[in-house]
């Protein structure tokens, strides 16, 4: 007889952390809630997405299960650019033809704030990186 089959859950009871797939939906949704605050106000990216981009990269990081640490490595970029291109859309610019304004979303808001997502990318691997020797 062989035991059915089951949907995995956001974390394994087994391993005491979040699967992969966990990893990057929390990730992503809680940035995609941060830049939904921080956009529908006045349109612009401000702080409140990079900054909830940092402290989800953190916590992720730290409650990652030890077999998906490359979630947690991968999961601020990925949650950033799913963010900037479903969110962000309420900040794209007025001026030009649709590609031409997504392009400008696209790369604006990945270069104003590459020193947010690379710092949540470095200190969500260096928490792995603690993690791991430990």
């Amino acid at each position: 007889m062989t035991t059915p089959q089951t949907i995995e859950n956001v974390t394994t009871p087994s391993s005491g952390g979040f699967s992969y797939r966990g990893s990057l939906v929390v990730t992503t949704l809680v940035t995609c809630l941060g830049m939904f605050i921080d956009v529908v106000p006045d349109k612009t990216i401000d702080y409140v997405a990079p900054a909830s981009l940092v402290l989800v990269a953190l916590f992720v990081a730290a409650k990652t299960a030890p077999r998906n640490f490359m979630a947690a490595v991968w999961g601020p970029v990925l949650a950033w650019f799913v963010a900037l291109v479903t969110i962000g859309q309420v900040a794209r610019p007025s001026a030009g033809s649709g590609k031409e304004r997504e392009l400008v979303l696209i790369v604006h808001g990945l270069a104003d704030h590459a020193w947010w997502v690379l710092g949540a990318t470095a200190a969500s691997t260096l928490v792995v990186v603690i993690r791991r020797i430990r």
